[in-house]
């Protein structure tokens, strides 16, 4: 079996499988360098802030161009059996439109497209099918299972914590599509809706809303350019008038391996969130340095 993954999270759940060697080409994000790279980025972000990050693609989506270079020559020398691509956001990775057009026929296009936990976790499932790993898929899904259902059960009768996830700072996106729903298990309560879109929200709606915690998880950013991040969001007028601010409630989290990927690691998701919204029930559960409290450590 020869696989072609055009998702860094299907990636990500391939080498936890344990199969690597079925991996004969990767993106540009994939966190496993020996492979080819068979898709590139075609804006160039290095340097920008997050506000012309946003602008550049929001300029790009508006005026149909396309935001990914895919290597065509490079897929069919390959000789993939399975392509794996993703209909979720055109933003985050190729999109399967895309690729069913320029490879159609060629190999066999899996598409990815979870907007829910347990999607997430049928997503392994598939995967685990096509590459002849279903007991280590199973595996791997009990394993995510066994961390959410703790979660579940401990928070049942808590507080529900008035909860702010921001994908996206600079200007303020809301959570979206799992990230909500994991907010829910651990206990809180979301700006955003599960299973819908990450959207861009204005400072007055989160002001109504009225968070006791915030939490920064970029989308594609690991901890310390969060943490960044986050201290200077601080310092904008309409954050500092948040219950959060007053309570000294901001966290910032390694949203690249813990949440902006539908992928492994969504049961170490929900303890991050569970440690932060209820730090009282929950304690060292969390994956080190994931996830840090400004003005701490």
């Amino acid at each position: 079996m020869r696989v072609v993954s055009l998702v860094p999270s299907a990636t990500d759940v391939l080498v936890e499988l344990g199969a690597v060697d079925e991996l004969v080409g990767v993106t540009y994000a994939c966190k496993i360098p020996s492979k080819p790279v068979v898709v590139k980025p075609l804006l160039n972000t290095e340097g920008l802030a997050p506000e012309e990050i946003d602008r550049a693609i929001s300029n790009a989506s508006r005026t149909g161009q396309q935001l990914y270079q895919i290597d065509i020559d490079s897929i069919r020398s390959l000789n993939p059996d399975v392509i794996f691509a993703q209909s979720l956001c055109d933003v985050c990775a190729v999109n399967a439109d895309e690729v069913n057009r320029i490879l159609r026929g060629f190999a066999t296009v899996v598409t990815l497209h979870p907007k829910t936990v347990d999607e997430i976790l049928n997503d392994i499932f598939t995967i685990g099918k096509y590459v002849g790993r279903n007991q280590e898929a199973k595996d791997l899904v009990e394993r995510n299972m066994k961390k959410i259902q703790f979660v579940k059960e401990f928070s049942v009768g808590l507080e529900k914590i008035k909860t702010v996830f921001f994908e996206w700072l600079y200007p303020p996106f809301c959570s979206g599509h799992w990230v909500p729903e994991l907010v829910e298990i651990a206990g809180g309560v979301d700006l955003g809706v599960k299973g819908e879109h990450s959207r861009r929200v204005r400072p007055e709606e989160v002001e109504a809303f009225g968070p006791a915690k915030v939490i920064a998880g970029p989308c594609g950013y690991g901890l310390d350019k969060s943490l960044d991040e986050l201290v200077d969001f601080m310092s904008e007028p309409w954050v500092m008038r948040l219950p959060a601010y007053r309570l000294r409630e901001f966290y910032a989290v390694d949203a690249d391996t813990y949440f902006s990927r539908h992928g492994p690691s969504i049961g170490d998701a929900a303890l991050i969130l569970a440690e932060i919204i209820h730090p009282e029930t929950f304690r060292n559960l969390a994956p080190e340095k994931s996830y840090k409290k400004v003005g701490e450590g």
